[in-house]
């Protein structure tokens, strides 16, 4: 699967990114635009941990972790440090995520989830939570809801919530669910590996805009 879109996907990363990372459009320039740069990426659930389960059986912790991946080698490309709590179906606990982004002090640490709501099938709208107020998180889940906001023509939520992942992280940290995949039509969209890519990119997007906005002091 991957060998086919990966090419097309770069060039696509290329094309989109490069005016959020660079003035100049070299080749080298992009692969180092977040060259520096400690991201923690946290594809949520995991093991005997599903999370929501879509209408046809779609488990939200399998499409976490291959939205997590893919942003993973989007990310390595563009020069980041990355670093997943988990890289295989298996439990993590909410400690232990925390305790990797705390201990590499991470620049960001991004927690990914999918939203599910019982009894209310239409609904479908990016959603982006954060805690802390000190920091960058905000600024971090404000600009993410915006590119899904963007992405799929809904407004969203933005959402100050306590959740343990957020409460407990000494770095900047955000909790993005950009789809309800209650939503039939959103589950059977997730199934395709282009779309997962497709929210891959626009979480890239919105991680090369948050560090350029902090780098010019906004």
């Amino acid at each position: 699967m991957k060998k086919i879109i990966v090419p097309v996907i770069f060039l696509f990363v290329f094309s989109v990114s490069i005016s959020f990372a660079s003035s100049t459009t070299t080749t080298a320039t992009f692969m180092n635009v977040l060259a520096g740069k400690i991201i923690v990426l946290d594809p949520g659930h995991g093991g005997e941990d599903t999370g929501a389960i879509g209408p046809t059986g779609l488990l939200e912790k399998t499409i976490n972790l291959q939205v997590a991946l893919d942003l993973a080698s989007i990310l390595k490309v563009q020069g980041a440090s990355v670093y997943l709590t988990r890289a295989t179906d298996v439990y993590v606990s909410l400690q232990t995520r925390i305790a990797l982004a705390n201990n590499l002090n991470a620049d960001l640490f991004l927690c990914m989830h999918h939203n599910s709501i019982e009894g209310a099938p239409d609904i479908d709208r990016p959603q982006a939570f954060y805690w802390s107020t000190t920091d960058t998180s905000e600024l971090a889940a404000k600009i993410f809801l915006e590119g899904f906001e963007n992405f799929t023509g809904v407004q969203g939520d933005l959402i100050q919530e306590e959740y343990y992942v957020l409460r407990y992280a000494q770095v900047p940290a955000v909790l993005i669910e950009p789809f309800f995949m209650s939503n039939p039509a959103r589950e059977k969209w997730l199934e395709n590996p282009v779309n997962i890519w497709k929210e891959a990119l626009v979480y890239d997007n919105g991680i090369l805009k948050y560090f350029k906005t902090i780098s010019n002091g906004s």
